[in-house]
């Protein structure tokens, strides 16, 4: 009898400092995920929370200024993190694709975006000849959906417009058919028309291509339209793990239901959870939990007692023990004891 298949990608206890000038900073702590083949994953929350630091490691990337200080990153079994620069060059791109946030900074401005895509395929070898490439361009504008192939492929980025960027960066994220594609908030900045179309083609393209995903958004509700798992991290640590539907359904985590209150405040919709309060401090984290400062349950332990994952259900996890006492709709001001 066959098991269940083994992940395309597995991060374990992933632990990435930076420099501030006087000393280390940790930035992302103890994270473990990990990614099936077809799977999208995604990671929720507020800016500077380490997202996009989680999102590099993914590529065994780091940026300056900063190292891995402890943990692995395993893609098909291999330890990005460990890997020589080599090796680390041959699967960027072939075997793993990226989509950065903006668009604009990973398009040569001095060269057509037709030859960008095809200097792709001819660096990782997917093509044998300058005509094959070509068509494979061409053929992969047409899929995103970008109208008049041939025309697009001639022109430069500035000549395109946002939304046109971002389909012409993940035609190149999947030119040599890569499997696992890592995306840093690709709709950031689009109008809600173009996003719409973008998180719709990467349904499609997941379906289609079979590859895993990972994808790094501050926007819980974009992320419910295209994961099928959602993470939700806070300065630096994982805080909640749950299927997309469970997430909105039951969320444990007090900061999750914040977001999610936020999300349905913006749409219109008044809840009954608390909004939330303040803003991330990383130079006045606890020594316990790191949402305690701005949490409406909180209570003196919490401050003291580092939370980590515990399972309250069929696949979610939840890094809060107070989080059977607070029942949803509970009012904030009656917060018990713990």
């Amino acid at each position: 009898m066959r098991g269940p298949p083994a992940p395309v990608i597995d991060v374990d206890s992933l632990i990435v400092d930076f420099w501030d000038r006087r000393r280390w900073t940790n930035v992302v702590h103890g994270v473990s995920f990990h990614i099936f083949p077809g799977e999208t994953l995604g990671m929720a929350g507020e800016s500077g929370c380490g997202k996009s630091t989680t999102a590099y490691a993914l590529l065994g990337y780091h940026r300056p200024m900063s190292r891995f200080n402890g943990g692995a990153v395993r893609f098909l079994g291999r330890d990005l993190l460990r890997l020589p620069a080599r090796e680390l060059q041959k699967i960027r791109g072939a075997e793993i694709g990226f989509v950065p946030q903006n668009p604009a900074t990973a398009l040569n401005p001095s060269m057509p975006v037709g030859h960008q895509v095809m200097e792709s395929l001819e660096a990782h070898g997917a093509c044998a000849t300058r005509r094959e490439a070509e068509d494979r361009c061409l053929g992969l504008f047409a899929d995103m959906g970008l109208p008049r192939p041939k025309v697009v492929a001639g022109r430069y980025p500035h000549q395109l417009s946002g939304g046109q960027q971002q389909r012409v960066v993940l035609a190149m994220a999947l030119a040599c058919h890569p499997t696992l594609l890592v995306l840093d908030e690709p709709t950031t900045g689009l109008d809600v028309t173009t996003q719409a179309r973008i998180l719709s083609l990467l349904a499609r393209l997941r379906a289609r291509y079979g590859m895993a995903m990972f994808y790094v958004s501050h926007n819980l509700g974009v992320l419910a339209q295209v994961c099928n798992r959602i993470t939700v991290m806070y300065a630096g640590e994982l805080i909640e793990v749950a299927s997309t539907a469970e997430l909105f359904r039951n969320p444990g985590h007090p900061y999750t239901r914040g977001l999610i209150a936020s999300l349905q405040q913006v749409s219109g919709f008044v809840g009954t959870q608390p909004l939330l309060r303040g803003l991330l401090r990383r130079d006045a984290l606890p020594l316990g939990c790191r949402f305690a400062p701005r949490c409406e349950y909180s209570q003196p332990g919490c401050f003291t007692s580092p939370q980590s994952l515990a399972t309250v259900g069929d696949g979610h996890e939840v890094a809060c023990w107070r989080w059977p006492d607070i029942p949803a709709g509970t009012d904030p001001a009656d917060k018990g004891t713990v």
